[in-house]
């Protein structure tokens, strides 16, 4: 359990700050509350309890502005990630991490500014196999949400869209992902009291951070969207060479 001591304040000032930036520019909460949370927490609770929290912070990001959410991907995207927990379950604990972080920032540089998006056509903007390979990733590296985010820019959807969108598939990839730890035996309920209080801070911020959200033009959120991901892209591939020096 963490300390009810200035751990819990950072971590609830971080769960609030990670989701309205989230909901404001659409890119970073997820990466910058993983973070913060192994300073204070055991290791082997940190993804079950970042999976929880990114559960209810996109969960009112898809809320607040649903309307603006492209609904008809989300059948194939809940197969393909029904599909990933079931089989990811079966190798918690076992898969090999090393060399995860850097082939995914590898792989979101090369959606984001190459055109293999169309070149690979089916593959990439299949949501059936981008939700496999998220949620079935996510058991292991927490945070997959950049993988399909790049694709959804390149839809022709407009900032509100990409956002919101992206808001659903995390909700229904972190829900999976949830629901995989409860079945491996994970204690959600030792951290009752400090969960409660992130999903709260974690709210609020989704809320606030679409108000300016609003206030954003679409040409600035869009820059900014791209600017993020591409940041986080190369934050990846350093964490990895960082780990293994």
């Amino acid at each position: 359990m963490v300390e009810l001591s200035t751990g819990l304040y950072i971590l609830t000032g971080t769960s609030f700050i990670t989701s309205f930036m989230t909901a404001a520019i659409g890119v970073g909460g997820g990466i910058g509350l993983l973070a913060v949370m192994p300073q204070f927490l055991p290791i082997s609770a940190v993804i079950p309890l970042h999976g929880l929290i990114q559960l209810v912070s996109n969960c009112s990001r898809f809320v607040f502005d649903y309307k603006s959410a492209k609904i008809e991907i989300l059948p194939k995207y809940i197969i393909g990630c029904l599909v990933g927990a079931f089989i990811g379950y079966f190798f918690i604990g076992k898969f090999p991490e090393k060399y995860l972080s850097l082939i995914l920032g590898v792989f979101i540089l090369a959606i984001t500014w190459t055109k293999i998006v169309s070149h690979l056509g089916f593959m990439i903007k299949n949501f059936a196999i981008v939700g496999f390979f998220q949620t079935f990733l996510s058991l292991f590296v927490a945070v997959t949400g950049l993988i399909s985010q790049p694709i959804l820019m390149k839809m022709n959807m407009n900032k509100n869209e990409v956002i919101v969108t992206h808001a659903m598939q995390m909700s229904v990839l972190h829900g999976l992902k949830v629901a995989a730890f409860v079945i491996a035996g994970f204690a959600f309920m030792d951290y009752a009291d400090l969960i409660i209080i992130m999903i709260i801070a974690s709210t609020i911020g989704s809320y606030l951070g679409g108000f300016l959200r609003d206030r954003i033009s679409q040409r600035v959120g869009a820059i900014l969207l791209k600017a993020g991901v591409t940041f986080f892209g190369f934050k990846m591939i350093l964490d990895h060479f960082i780990k293994v020096m």
